[in-house]
């Protein structure tokens, strides 16, 4: 098995994505709640900006902003913990959960940032869940819309950002 040597780097935007093992069923529609209780504690305990995501059944995205000294490493350790912990209690199942590794890729610039965050928004789309995007709810699409019901109606109010044209991670 491989071992990636993550850089312990703070004080960047990093778009993750994290996959369930080949073999762990996907998330039913009663879990994503969970799994979004889970990402909102680990923000109220570790306090690292949340700045977009998607919930997907077998794997998530999202915008994770880690201030030092903690690590993009840390919060997704924790978040993966907790979230095993817990998803296993509620299947009555055991064993490895997610993927060892996770993909992360910190953001370069402000455009690579709106690109990310379009790409998560987009992904129930690509997947054929959806027809359009502010139709899945278990994403951070509705959080930028201009009608302030739709954002309320989000499961998860997140940290918004703007990042200058001349940020550069």
């Amino acid at each position: 098995m491989s071992h990636v040597h993550r850089l312990l780097l703070s004080d960047r935007f990093f778009f993750v994505n994290v996959n369930l093992r080949p073999k762990i069923k996907s998330f039913r529609p009663d879990e994503y709640p969970l799994l979004i209780e889970v990402i909102l504690e680990a923000r109220e305990r570790l306090k690292f900006l949340f700045c977009g995501y998607v919930l997907m059944p077998n794997h998530w995205h999202a915008l994770i902003y880690p201030a030092y000294p903690l690590t993009i490493s840390k919060v997704l350790h924790d978040i993966k913990k907790i979230a095993t912990l817990r998803l296993h209690a509620a299947r009555r199942t055991h064993g490895p959960f997610w993927q060892h590794q996770f993909w992360d890729r910190f953001v370069r610039n402000a455009r690579e940032f709106r690109a990310r965050l379009d790409y998560m928004h987009q992904n129930p789309v690509k997947a054929g869940l959806v027809k359009r995007p502010g139709d899945w709810m278990w994403s951070s699409y509705n959080n930028f819309a201009l009608d302030k019901a739709t954002v309320a109606a989000g499961p998860i109010q997140f940290d918004y950002v703007h990042l200058p044209e001349s940020y550069r991670g």
